[in-house]
């Protein structure tokens, strides 16, 4: 008995101690903090149809890489007005989400211009069009762009409202009537990690607890990611895009367009997801064909199958932006979308 209370203790220390131990080099190492802290890279625009803005002169730890931004708040090196500007407008995808600032799309673009012109990226997480089109309006148009690109997300058709930045920091629905309340826990809810006590404290308060879930979110959510993709190839004609979104989408692009000189070169470029689209992909397409838009469609490229981020079932890797970038950059060349 005396030998298995001296064993049970020796393991339930040896628990603790790497328990500790990884709690405390996580914190040290600012992989992990020990309560959820958004990204602190957002401020409200003064402007509703904005909502959220990123901040300017930054230079932060965001969604596990580093954030900097120009003066106007873009992430981007500040413009040199000797060159001519190619303006990015986007979410998440053009931001560059999860991503080092030169892995984003402006930047692999602009080395692979050889930098003889300015690559603008006005991308924001979580922009829909009506704030990309006030982006344009109330900042870009006054520097005068000579090409404008699109980085279409099919999120664009379901994200219709623009966001808010509630007192912590992070973005949330307009009108949400929990902005000032505390912090949501969310737990690991399978597997025999959903039998851990006192779980949902833990992921409020432990890094390392976090860490884990994240580590076991990751791998669930590829494995999801793939059998989704298999579903989609097997059933391509299936679409949770709805038409009166498409309708919305459509008037906003009016009211965009209209902003536009009249022959200012444009690229729409509609980047893959999971789900194929094969029902709104040409209405996406013919849309942007009628605004003037040359178009580029990267499921001919990359299918439903684009590789995202290994945290991530959404975003592009490195690999991805650098490829994608590659071929943005031969349409806008073939095209003559860049004017000499």
């Amino acid at each position: 008995m005396r030998n298995i209370v001296i064993n049970t203790g020796l393991m339930i220390g040896t628990v603790l101690v790497f328990f500790a131990l990884g709690e405390i080099t996580l914190r040290g190492t600012g992989i992990e903090a020990g309560h959820p802290v958004p990204p602190q890279i957002y401020r409200s625009s003064e402007n509703p149809e904005i909502g959220y803005e990123l901040k300017p002169l930054l230079h932060a730890s965001a969604y596990r890489s580093t954030v900097t931004t120009n003066s106007q708040g873009f992430r981007s090196p500040e413009l040199d007005p000797a060159k001519k500007t190619i303006a990015i407008l986007g979410d998440s995808i053009a931001f560059g989400y999860g991503l080092e600032d030169d892995q984003t799309i402006a930047s692999r673009l602009s080395d692979l211009l050889g930098g003889k012109e300015n690559v603008l990226n006005s991308g924001v997480p979580g922009y829909n069009l009506r704030q990309e089109t006030a982006t344009y309006a109330q900042k870009i148009a006054k520097l005068h762009p000579s090409t404008l690109v699109i980085i279409f997300y099919f999120n664009d058709l379901r994200d219709l409202v623009p966001g808010v930045i509630d007192a912590r920091g992070n973005i949330v629905p307009r009108g949400s009537k929990d902005l000032e309340g505390p912090p949501v826990c969310h737990p690991i809810e399978t597997g025999i990690l959903s039998f851990i006590p006192g779980k949902c404290w833990l992921d409020l308060h432990s890094a390392f607890y976090r860490a884990v879930r994240k580590f076991v979110s990751a791998r669930e959510e590829q494995h999801n990611l793939q059998q989704q993709e298999v579903a989609f190839r097997q059933d391509v004609f299936s679409d949770t895009t709805k038409p009166e979104n498409f309708q919305s989408y459509a008037k906003t692009l009016d009211r965009l367009v209209a902003l536009l000189p009249r022959h200012l070169p444009r690229l729409f470029v509609l980047w893959p997801e999971k789900e194929l689209h094969f029902p709104f992909r040409p209405k996406v397409r013919a849309l942007a064909e009628a605004h003037g838009f040359r178009v580029l469609d990267l499921y001919e490229v990359f299918g439903n199958q684009a590789e995202t981020l290994g945290w991530d079932t959404v975003h592009p890797s490195a690999k991805t932006t650098g490829e994608a970038a590659a071929i943005i950059a031969d349409m806008l060349k073939h095209e003559k979308l860049i004017r000499e």
